[in-house]
């Protein structure tokens, strides 16, 4: 493989991951920014011309990177830029695992690569819109109890959680931690017939990235979530 063929390569790489985030973040930029981008990530192939230090490429790689996502993107606040970083990083690991499974290093011709490319971006788009449904439905819930204290959570926004308290038509917030407060019985219907769940107003809900939620209460069930503890009602999102 010529040097300006892995040149080419790394070009194509750092283009597609910075695509892709702009994409999965809703990250603002244009192909300007991310063609200069590009060019600076070309300076991590100084290692094929000089010999250098482990310690010292993974630390110009680094600095690099962090260079790239500044161009690509700017530097609004320091929680952005770090997910920023974050998720770059996590779309790096899954580009290359695909690179490695396919083998696509062992190919004796370079130009074989670049018919990889249009099978690899249709597995990456499905990775990507499993991973933008994960990040979008996922929220950080506050819930302010009666007795003062505040219930830190980990919600996800559940399209199939519609429940209405009946009376007041307040939206049902799902949770399962046990709270001392003054509960009351909410009717729903699921698979396998009709049951009552046990809920209570709480003093305040806050979400972030929505803010406070109004005329919502809280029901309280023993189960175990896979990854959360609060089960968002979806009607919410309909208020926004």
């Amino acid at each position: 493989m010529y040097i300006e063929e892995i040149i080419f390569l790394n070009f194509v790489i750092d283009y597609i991951l910075l695509k892709s985030l702009s994409r999965l973040l809703k990250l603002q930029t244009n192909n300007y920014k991310l063609i200069a981008s590009c060019l600076i990530g070309e300076i991590t192939l100084i290692y094929l011309f000089f010999s250098v230090d482990n310690l010292f490429l993974i630390i110009t790689k680094i600095i690099i990177m962090i260079l790239m996502i500044i161009v690509s993107f700017g530097f609004n606040d320091i929680k952005s830029f770090i997910k920023n970083i974050i998720y770059y990083y996590i779309l790096s690991f899954f580009l290359g695992g695909v690179m490695y499974y396919l083998k696509i290093n062992s190919l004796v011709y370079y130009k074989y690569y670049l018919f990889f490319i249009p099978f690899i971006m249709n597995i990456y788009e499905y990775f990507e819109y499993s991973l933008k449904q994960y990040i979008n439905y996922r929220y950080k819930v506050n819930i302010y109890l009666s007795n003062g204290k505040i219930l830190y959570l980990n919600g996800f926004m559940d399209s199939g959680n519609v429940l209405v308290e009946p009376y007041s038509n307040k939206k049902v917030i799902i949770i399962n931690k046990f709270v001392d407060e003054n509960f009351y019985l909410v009717p729903y219907k699921c698979i396998g017939g009709d049951f009552l769940i046990k809920c209570f107003d709480p003093k305040k809900v806050y979400i972030d990235g929505i803010g406070e939620v109004k005329n919502v209460c809280v029901g309280v069930i023993d189960k175990k979530f896979d990854g959360y503890n609060c089960l968002l009602n979806y009607k919410i999102m309909e208020e926004i």
